[in-house]
């Protein structure tokens, strides 16, 4: 309920905070990538097409044509887990420098651009989103496992989703942690004892992402807005008291 009732409030917050025309500026990064994203969602399309011939091949086409889908779906599968946590770690800079904003706003605590520590910042989440997606990765393998021993596959699609949020959301939870001088191992423990916390915000990350065109523009900032919001709170301080 504690969870719940922390996005609510942070959820509210955020709209409200943009409704006021604040911090829109942060959704430029988040075009530019886009239209990467956008280019490389046709140029696996045009892949996957290109097999189609194999569905014609006399008795063994069908499978051919099978086994080949099933493969790029795995792929592609990977490469979307990957992509994203692409997006986190070139959005990285301007997603710490939005987190710092709305602690400040709220706390009243200073931060001075740094670009030594901008450079630090970004090879720090360049670590933490190789750890998340490993993490990720060797999670899935072993619910896998798990999954064809026990005839499982009718929860794959939930199982994945979970997994994938809770990474997600360590990954954003990371900016205000490294912000409060949180080292790798001891962000790894709050996410893991804050799960439920950590998985809903990852869980809104995706659903955001999920919206056709504007989702990988909108939910990295969206997803930050909310994640410091919570972060701070959960800490006890009053989300109201300096917010201008």
């Amino acid at each position: 309920m504690k969870a719940l009732q922390l996005h609510i409030k942070a959820i509210s917050l955020t709209f409200t905070e943009l409704g006021k025309g604040k911090y829109l500026v942060f959704f430029i990064p988040g075009i530019v990538i886009a239209l990467i994203f956008w280019q490389v969602f046709l140029l696996t399309e045009t892949v996957e097409n290109s097999f189609s011939f194999l569905e014609n091949i006399p008795l063994i086409g069908t499978y051919l044509n099978a086994g080949v889908s099933g493969t790029i779906g795995i792929i592609q599968f990977l490469f979307d887990q990957l992509f994203i946590f692409f997006i986190l770690t070139v959005l990285s800079p301007f997603n710490t420098i939005l987190s710092e904003k709305i602690d400040s706003s709220i706390t009243g605590k200073k931060y001075v651009f740094d670009l030594a520590q901008v450079i630090s910042d970004f090879f720090r989440m360049l670590f933490v989103v190789l750890v998340a997606f490993i993490l990720e990765i060797f999670v899935l393998f072993i619910y896998w496992i798990f999954s064809a021993i026990l005839n499982l596959d009718f929860l794959d699609s939930f199982a994945y989703f979970i997994i994938a949020a809770f990474f997600y959301g360590f990954s954003f939870y990371d900016y205000s942690l490294e912000r409060d001088k949180k080292g790798i191992l001891e962000s790894l423990q709050f996410a893991f004892s804050n799960k439920l916390i950590v998985a809903i915000s990852g869980s809104l990350f995706l659903l955001i992402y999920k919206i056709p065109s504007a989702g990988v523009i909108i939910a990295p900032v969206i997803t930050t807005m909310i994640t410091t919001f919570v972060y701070i709170k959960n800490q006890g301080i009053n989300l109201t008291s300096n917010s201008k």
